[in-house]
């Protein structure tokens, strides 16, 4: 074990900042440019909850969307790509070299003979274009990042939790199944990947060859078969099994990103794993650096997440319930419940939000356990799993019942209580809809602590109280979310009405700044 950990110590390890050589042309963009782009960038992403290591992704798809919808040709969107990338800081200035954008070509041509298929295909045409939109978005972002060091701990986790997984023996899946749940798992908690990336890396495990510049045999293969593929791909991601397997990997996955952290920053390798008291102090010190940007990443997504509600409920107040009391009720405005749908959601979600505690200490002894077990080959309760097979209970048409019950009894006491302080049918349904939005969005910011805490806690009698009065609103969140995400007004806004003149805005002054400077050099 300790060579394996070695192994992975030095592809962890930071490598030297490469100086491009004399003469090779880098990528550059004004100042005063680059400032436009990355404020417009940081304005829209508060108002789109999104992970932050899924931002850049999220740009490369949005510039890729824009070039397709404007049927622009894709010859020359390798470096259109990156100059703005380079414009709103998701690349560094003067650093990236003009040539790779010669290496983002052939990634693009090959996709081109799939959108091509994709045109033939009638209904599901849309779909398996969003599709394969996802995927090229992915593969240029793997390109372009160089996860090199990501790769090699996704390796790791993989072959670590192979040894420590117990499957029941009741569960009819082959040995090939279990590996690629395993992969896919692996992938989607210790990057946490979304659907998007996870398609690319199944779709790569299908046809190890397709990643980067691929023969037009393959291409033709994937284009002639190109819904079959989609369809498999998709199942394997939809696979309940996988999805399983993934929650029970979340805590686990924060364990190997510690002893990554630990062995990147080691100045000897060699003292570190044959000393455990070295090992030790290097876990404590990674820890407590992961858990301290933890609590600033989630007290910032909290902010982001108040701002973007306030200004929604602000929006909709203005849009649905003034005109609402002013025309149709033909009454004066009910301030209060006005102000309470305005101001009662942002504060409960900041509530829920930056109330998260943390088992520091009982949490330290379970890192250090369980990195010590990987340091010498052994198994450890915290590391090991078992899956078990999922069987219905004979009570389960008692619960169904029940929990209609619960769930109608909740919403039914809140709308009740709603109507005694005075709002009306449509405040109280804009009540119901963003309370139920903000305890789904709550609980996940909350259930993010899964990433740092290796041990599951335990609720007590008012925290069992609490999940059941809030299963049902965070269930209809859950469901929620889904629609309303694909309906974000102000992200429609931006996307459609301001990004594209911006970046042409942008594009001419970068160009008016560059013919000065040629004028000022002939002077």
């Amino acid at each position: 074990m300790p060579e394996q950990l070695k192994q992975l110590a030095y592809r962890l390890r930071p490598k030297d900042k490469q100086e491009h050589a004399a003469g090779v042309e880098t990528i550059e963009v004004s100042a005063p440019v680059s400032t436009a782009a990355s404020f417009y960038e940081r304005v829209r992403n508060t108002l789109d909850y999104q992970e932050e290591h899924l931002l850049r992704r999220n740009a490369i798809l949005r510039i890729l969307k824009r070039y397709l919808g404007a049927d622009a040709p894709l010859s020359s969107l390798g470096g259109d790509l990156l100059k703005e990338l380079v414009w709103a800081k998701y690349l560094p200035n003067k650093s990236v070299p003009v040539a790779l954008q010669d290496e983002l070509a052939p990634i693009i041509a090959k996709y081109e003979a799939l959108f091509r298929a994709a045109d033939h295909l009638g209904r599901e045409r849309e779909a398996v274009f969003h599709w394969l939109l996802d995927v090229l978005a992915t593969e240029l972002e793997a390109k372009v990042a160089h996860n090199e060091a990501e790769e090699a701990l996704v390796a790791f986790m993989y072959d670590e939790m192979k040894k420590r997984i117990e499957w029941d023996p009741r569960l009819s899946v082959t040995p090939e199944q279990k590996d690629l749940r395993l992969y896919i798992g692996v992938h989607k908690t210790l990057l946490k990947s979304n659907p998007g990336m996870l398609r690319y890396r199944v779709l790569t495990l299908y046809y190890p060859a397709w990643t980067g510049a691929a023969n037009d045999v393959l291409i033709q293969e994937l284009a002639g078969n190109l819904l079959t593929v989609v369809n498999t791909v998709e199942a394997e991601l939809r696979d309940r099994l996988t999805d399983r397997l993934s929650r029970l990997l979340r805590r686990r996955a924060g364990i190997f990103r510690v002893l990554g952290d630990a062995l990147h920053a080691a100045d000897d390798v060699d003292k570190l794993l044959s000393e455990p008291e070295e090992l030790d102090e290097a876990v404590s010190k990674a820890l407590a650096t992961r858990t301290a940007n933890f609590k600033t990443r989630l007290r910032r997504t909290v902010i982001r997440a108040v701002i973007f509600l306030f200004i929604t409920k602000m929006f909709l107040a203005l849009l649905l319930e003034l005109p609402y009391d002013l025309f149709l009720t033909r009454q004066e405005v009910p301030l209060y419940p006005l102000f309470v749908n305005i101001l009662f959601h942002p504060l409960f979600l900041a509530l829920i939000g930056l109330t998260v505690a943390l088992p520091h200490k009982r949490n330290r002894e379970d890192y250090l356990a369980a990195i010590r077990a990987l340091s010498v080959g052994a198994d450890h309760p915290v590391l090991h799993l078992r899956v078990k097979h999922d069987t219905r209970s004979p009570w389960q048409n008692i619960y169904d019942v029940l929990y209609a019950l619960l769930f109608v009894g909740v919403y039914g006491l809140i709308a009740f209580g709603l109507y005694q302080f005075g709002f009306h049918t449509l405040s109280i349904g804009l009540f119901l809809f963003f309370l139920s939005l903000v305890t789904f969005f709550g609980i996940r910011i909350r259930s993010s602590t899964r990433e740092i805490v290796a041990s599951d806690a335990r609720s007590g009698l008012l925290g069992t109280l609490f999940d059941i009065w809030f299963l049902p609103i965070a269930r209809a969140g859950s469901w929620l979310s889904s629609k309303v995400a694909k309906i974000n007004v102000f992200i429609y806004f931006f996307d459609f009405i301001i990004e594209a003149p911006l970046k042409v805005a942008i594009e001419f002054i970068e160009s008016w700044l560059s013919f000065v400077r040629d004028k000022k050099d002939e002077i």
